[in-house]
């Protein structure tokens, strides 16, 4: 939904005001009232910098651990002991760990860990398994299924990065697949291209810096493992629209009309429903055989999001209002639920604006259901934190857990009715059939022989066993994003650009070939307000 244009002119000339009256306006009306309340500071919570915050920096996380337990982190203020030949840019610090029993919000096991940076450290794997970085090192951690062992924070090595630095780390929906990317661990004002002592010129500088690798996850009851599923390079940091069976391809067809492709791992084209956007498209899976897309109409800020199947229909579209960045998703598939967070503000952004606290109104964080769109539930985390991180969906999609004024605040959602219940069950059903083939893009654009064999040293710390068949999905888990503390991520009006081995090729700079005929309309439309490709020398055995 657009602003209006007297309302929108209205808030260019009062500016903070009119956030303020709006605030005043609807303050008196009693929003929703959390079902449990754990207040945080009897937990040990200490308030967190705002600086540090509004800068990006991953300080808090709220996980479910499974429908009855919490896992909660938070930066604490402490002596830290001094390491030797710690790098000089390392930015430590301790993060407290708790598990906690639901709903007495019963301290269970904790555990301190210490931290080199401010990027993101912790993701959810799903089935009570957690993914934890410290600098760039991985591994995982099982509180739940180790609680009785005395160690519930022990943790497993999962991945070995040598010589080289984590960039980004991103999980698919049902956390089955991970994908991690890396820049060579050399200094930043380091030039490759100049030359040497003796005059001679060194080595190019590297074109393609980012190496990417992904892997396929799974588990074994209390373990998890990483399976080495294929590699390539890219410019820069990206994303990618993926499941464990294939990939999103997004088509220009020409006047602002683009369509979707799911290519798969096995070589076959499925062709979507179609989407009007005047700037190209953002997809991301919210499951198997669900996605969702942003786009724009007549602006240049995403203010559109459509919903759409593996059956080639775009099952609803709706609008956004108001200014927003650092968008974040966690998912429940089961349920076939998300929530969406996003941070409003009393402006637009551009890329170099920086972010103060005037100009943040609130973090809202909105519960859909997928096949249809409808929001179940809409509410407000505080303090905002622009990396997210505080606010859950239990896995069974019943709970949402939320960070506010000083506790965490539970609210129950309604259970599936028998509508929603059979359309979960439909889009499992729709799901392409998962394989353990490489994760491969078009023909043409996995990594040559060379790249692959210098390309850097991820692989697993230790191979599973090899299982009979593919594993369960996880339940639901949050994307990630780049892992450095950074500026707030912006609304993805365009998707990341990786002109690498690991996107989509096709003639065109844009990955895109338009096709001999336009692309038959969605047959629902509503609008509510390839052979293994070379691997790694290192790949393991």
């Amino acid at each position: 939904m657009r602003v209006p244009l007297h309302l929108a002119l209205l808030r260019r000339l009062i500016g903070v005001p009119l956030v303020c009256l709006t605030t005043l306006a609807f303050g008196y009306a009693r929003g929703p009232q959390p079902d449990l309340r754990i207040p945080l500071e009897p937990l040990g919570f200490q308030p967190l910098t705002q600086q540090f915050l509004l800068a990006g920096s991953s300080m808090l996380t709220l996980d479910f651990v499974d429908n009855q337990h919490l896992l909660v982190t938070f930066e604490v203020r402490t002596l830290l002991k001094r390491i030797p030949g710690d790098p000089p840019t390392d930015q430590d610090r301790v993060v407290h760990a708790l598990l906690l029993e639901l709903p007495s919000g019963r301290i269970l096991a904790h555990a301190d860990w210490r931290l080199h940076d401010r990027g993101q450290y912790l993701w959810s794997l799903g089935q009570g398994h957690f993914l934890l970085r410290i600098r760039d090192t991985l591994t995982t951690f099982s509180p739940l299924a180790h609680l009785s062992t005395g160690d519930p924070f022990g943790q497993r090595p999962l991945i070995n990065i040598i010589g080289r630095h984590v960039g980004a780390l991103m999980l698919t929906p049902d956390a089955d697949v991970l994908t991690v990317e890396t820049k060579a661990d050399t200094p930043p004002d380091a030039d490759t291209s100049a030359p040497t002592a003796s005059g001679s010129p060194s080595r190019p500088a590297d074109p393609d810096p980012v190496q990417i690798n992904f892997y396929r996850i799974a588990n074994s009851g209390d373990a998890v493992y990483a399976r080495y599923a294929g590699a390539g390079r890219s410019p820069a940091f990206g994303s990618f629209a993926l499941t464990t069976a294939g990939y999103l391809d997004t088509l220009d067809q020409g006047r602002q009309h683009w369509a979707f492709n799911f290519d798969t791992f096995t070589g076959k084209t499925l062709e979507l429903a179609a989407f009007d956007s005047s700037c190209r498209p953002t997809p991301l899976f919210v499951s198997h055989s669900e996605f969702i897309a942003f786009g724009c109409h007549g602006t240049d800020s995403p203010q559109v999001l459509g919903g759409f199947n593996m059956r080639g229909e775009q099952m609803w579209q709706q609008g956004l209002f108001g200014d927003y960045l650092a968008p974040h998703f966690v998912f429940a598939p089961a349920s076939g639920r998300f929530a969406f967070g996003r941070l409003l503000t009393t402006t637009p952004f551009a890329d170099t604006t920086p972010l103060v606290a005037e100009t943040i109104s609130a973090q809202s964080v909105a519960v859909f259901q997928t096949n249809t769109g409808k929001q179940i539930l809409k509410v407000e985390c505080t303090p905002v934190e622009p990396a997210g991180g505080n606010f859950a969906l239990s896995p069974d999609g019943l709970n949402l857990g939320i960070v506010h004024n000083g506790a965490i605040e539970i609210y129950k959602l309604p259970a599936l009715t028998a509508k929603e219940q059979a359309a979960v069950k439909l889009a499992q059903s729709s799901s392409p059939e998962t394989t353990n083939l490489p994760v491969h893009f078009a023909a043409g654009a996995s990594p040559s022989a060379t790249e692959a064999s210098s390309a850097e040293t991820a692989q697993p710390a230790a191979a599973p066993p090899a299982p009979a068949q593919q594993p369960a999905p996880a339940p639901a888990t949050n994307t990630a994003a780049a892992t450095p503390a950074s500026q707030p991520q912006k609304p993805p009006a365009q998707p990341a650009t990786t002109q690498s081995a690991t996107t989509p090729s096709s003639e065109s700079a844009s990955g895109d070939q338009q096709p001999d005929q336009p692309r038959k309309p969605p047959t629902l439309y509503t609008l509510p307000t390839d052979p293994p490709h070379n691997q790694p020398d290192n790949q393991p055995k």
